[in-house]
């Protein structure tokens, strides 16, 4: 499948070529106007790169015949006509965008007579609204639930990079009225959204497809589309700087969107990079939430991945709608759901409210493709849902009075030849809490993908003490390395770190193996116990 991706250099763009470099279905082009970037990145993936200005150049580009498909990412969508998509239509090469803009979206399907007769699919929406959004509605709606009411935010960690399209998209709208919900303007009617793992952010309304989309496919009577930013101070500001457009004094905000950005950009190591969204379904049979949460900078992969799922069906033939419509009813929550695991991005979801257990697990998304070289046991322990595990294990004690001392205040185990140990598993979230019992003491610790921590790294957290942890894997040997040491917050210097030294692997039976030493400089170990455990 010929794909030519435009606008393959910027923020979203550049993801979604990511995600599809690899696929041999696929011969991918990048197309943006700047040859340097283009040049780069192609050069980096291994793929075709396209200098181009679409708004000059695509007719004659598609007349080549080069292509099958295009993906349009190139914003902002407010305001833009439909050029593009008739291009493709002219010279029948299939048409995909990431537009979330309302008018855009929901007006595509005014081409669908001409992309009918041209055998073409002109898609509008394959991204998180309504694509995705539409996804976890129709799988609830599948699974028998009755919907009226939907509410949904999309909240962002401030570290996710801001496009220029991305400003300005946002800032032409603020303050302005949303049409067919009376009462509500765009970043208006602030909210608090909870979601799992990540806690309570604001959300304000935006002027998204799926209010009128989920009304006239599913007949659903109120939707509530919204987003926020991470920090009050950015997401409060930009409320009542749009209230002078709401009062009528103001046209927009988009001439501000330089200075804005300026002072976006100042405040930026003031969030994370952990970002989410959450999904309230509210019918006769009750409520249903669905929530995900990205960490690890991952975030700015999600609009892309639905575009990606439909790019792959398209390659092996699975799709065959023609016409012009919005992204709904094409592809399914697990197919989008997919693309994360395919990617190995940090990007877990599930179905619950404020106990909400995510997948995949938090070891799968913390090693990414290493998780594959893990033992077959250690894979069965790191990707279940939580659970008990129990086994025997011999623990060595300290070796000085003030190990003992320390080994005390910590309730680590005493020293015996056989003791019986069983690990509680419990996942809240996108987190793991492991509770130890040993020799009549109880270890309790809580495991999470860290704030701005690389690939293969996870923090463990004891108390009011927090370690840094790398976590290679080689030939079904995981090991936990100390790369760092925090309390209350605060990082330690490398003279406090306790030295540790943790072995997961698997005997000749297939059994989880573990060998956990754990000392102090100047104090000598405090304790050491290796065994085995089972789930069975």
């Amino acid at each position: 499948m010929r794909t030519l991706v435009l606008g393959g250099t910027g923020v979203f763009g550049g993801r979604l070529c990511r995600l599809l470099a690899n696929d041999p279905l696929i011969g991918l082009t990048i197309g943006a106007r700047d040859a340097g970037k283009v040049a780069s990145l192609a050069a980096e993936l291994g793929v075709a790169g396209l200098v181009l200005d679409w708004r000059r150049d695509l007719g004659r580009v598609l007349a080549s015949r080069q292509f099958d498909v295009l993906v349009h990412v190139a914003g902002p969508f407010q305001g833009q006509d439909y050029s593009v998509a008739e291009i493709c239509i002219r010279h029948g090469v299939h048409y995909l965008d990431l537009s979330d803009d309302r008018a855009f979206v929901c007006g595509i399907d005014r081409l669908d007579a001409a992309a009918q007769e041209a055998g073409v699919l002109v898609c509008s929406g394959a991204s998180t609204a309504p694509a995705l959004t539409g996804a976890v509605l129709q799988q609830a709606l599948g699974e028998g639930m009755a919907v009226d009411r939907v509410s949904f935010a999309i909240v962002p960690g401030n570290d996710a990079p801001r496009g220029r399209a991305l400003i300005e998209a946002i800032l032409s709208g603020a303050g302005r009225p949303i049409p067919d919900q009376p009462g509500r303007h765009v970043w208006g009617s602030l909210r608090r959204i909870a979601v799992p793992g990540l806690g309570r952010r604001w959300s304000a309304s935006c002027d998204l497809p799926e209010p009128a989309l989920f009304r006239q496919r599913f007949g659903v009577r109120e939707t509530y589309a919204g987003a926020g930013l991470e920090l009050s101070v950015l997401h409060l500001g930009l409320w009542l700087l749009a209230v002078p457009v709401r009062l009528g004094v103001l046209r927009s905000l988009r001439p501000a969107a330089m200075p804005l950005a300026w002072v976006a950009d100042r405040l930026r190591a003031f969030g994370t990079d952990r970002g989410g969204l959450r999904i309230d379904l509210e019918g006769a049979s009750g409520t249903r939430s669905w929530s995900l949460v990205a960490e690890g900078g991952d975030g700015p992969f999600i609009p892309a991945t639905p575009t990606a799922a439909l790019v792959r069906k398209l390659a092996r033939g699975e799709v065959t709608q023609r016409g012009a419509m919005p992204c709904i009813g094409l592809l399914s929550l697990a197919q989008i759901e997919a693309e994360w695991m395919r990617a190995h991005l940090r990007i877990a979801s599930g179905w619950g409210g404020k106990e909400a257990s995510f997948q995949p697990s938090l070891y799968r998304r913390a090693l990414g493709r290493a998780y594959g070289a893990m033992s077959a046991a250690g894979q069965t322990l790191h990707d279940g849902a939580g659970g008990t595990w129990r086994g025997g294990c011999s623990v060595e004690g300290p070796t000085s009075l003030a190990g003992r001392i320390v080994a005390r205040l910590f309730a680590l185990p005493p020293a015996t030849a056989d003791a019986p140990i069983e690990v509680d598993f419990v996942v809240r979230g996108s987190r793991e809490t492991w509770i130890r019992r040993v020799g009549g003491r109880t270890m309790r610790s809580e495991q999470y993908i860290g704030l701005r921590r690389p690939m293969g790294w996870i923090v463990e957290k004891f108390g009011l003490l927090a370690f840094d942890l790398r976590v290679p894997v080689k030939d079904g040997r995981l090991e936990l390395v100390m790369a760092g040491m925090r309390f209350l917050g605060v990082k330690l210097p490398r003279f406090c770190w306790p030295r540790i030294k943790a072995v997961e692997t698997e005997d000749e039976e297939g059994c989880f193996l573990f060998d956990v030493e754990i000392g102090l400089p100047w104090i000598g170990r405090l304790v050491r116990y290796r065994g085995f455990l089972t789930g069975r």
